[in-house]
């Protein structure tokens, strides 16, 4: 595997830290603005995975393609537990006295483990390839390349992601020097991801038709969790927003377009 996953780890990097950055401007964590991009990348992605992913997992061949998904889904359940519901852009709000370096330590560890999951699928998914297997027979990879609609959807989500962070970080009363040191760490896990898995094709240890169905397994049922959680929180007294409901429908629809 040549296609270096450098552009997609980068474009993942500058997006967490345009995050940041956005909060550290305004100080704005709430904004409907905000709302609205959380409706449109949790629709786009969860479009994503119906349409595109869960076919192309399902239809790989590997077996118990549905417990990676489970797997995936299982573990965001865990990680949510102890980040708080960063992932998901709207993390509850603590005093500065309720969070302890270990409360803080858990948040960075299980946005870590989540970032660092979402990256590998970009350096491993790849066009459909033929190989030659004698006999006249060609073999040709039911994996196409989904990476440049899936970083939409993914970069829009580490946006927030990083902004409600790094909000959580400065609602801490840790300095902004301080806590962009440890929104750079953040920011380049998704990357080391990438890289990870790259590698691993690269080297040999894992071929493509095994490790890449289950890393993407793995990634729907992540992205499950994240995208109903935000699209099924309760709007602000039940009432029927037709802005998120649009943005819902416009993140539907550029998923259905995806290729």
């Amino acid at each position: 595997m040549n296609d270096s996953p450098a552009f997609y780890a980068l474009i993942l990097f500058l997006s967490s830290i345009a995050g940041a950055s956005v909060f550290v401007l305004t100080r704005k964590q709430n904004a409907q603005w905000l709302k609205l991009l959380l409706s449109f990348s949790a629709a786009y992605l969860l479009g994503l995975s119906f349409l595109h992913l869960f076919p192309e997992v399902y239809g790989s061949g590997i077996n118990g393609a549905g417990w990676y998904i489970i797997a995936g889904f299982l573990l965001q359940i865990i990680l949510d537990f102890f980040s708080h519901g960063v992932e998901h852009g709207h993390a509850h709000q603590h005093s500065h006295v309720s969070m302890s370096k270990a409360f803080l330590a858990s948040v960075m560890i299980s946005l870590w483990i989540h970032a660092f999951i979402e990256g590998m699928p970009f350096g491993g998914l790849e066009a459909g390839h033929a190989h030659a297997h004698g006999h006249a027979h060609t073999h040709v990879s039911l994996f196409h390349d989904h990476r440049n609609p899936l970083l939409l959807g993914v970069s829009i989500h580490k946006f927030t992601e990083s902004l409600v962070f790094m909000a959580l970080l400065i609602g801490s009363g840790m300095g902004i020097k301080k806590s962009f040191f440890w929104l750079v760490i953040f920011a380049m896990l998704a990357p080391l991801g990438a890289f990870t898995h790259h590698y691993l094709l690269g080297s040999g240890l894992e071929s493509m038709e095994q490790i890449t169905p289950k890393v993407i397994g793995v990634l729907i049922g992540i992205l499950l969790h994240v995208s109903t959680t935000i699209l099924f929180e309760s709007s602000e007294g039940h009432k029927f927003n037709k802005y998120k409901f649009g943005a819902v429908l416009l993140g539907l629809a550029l998923a259905a377009l995806g290729t």
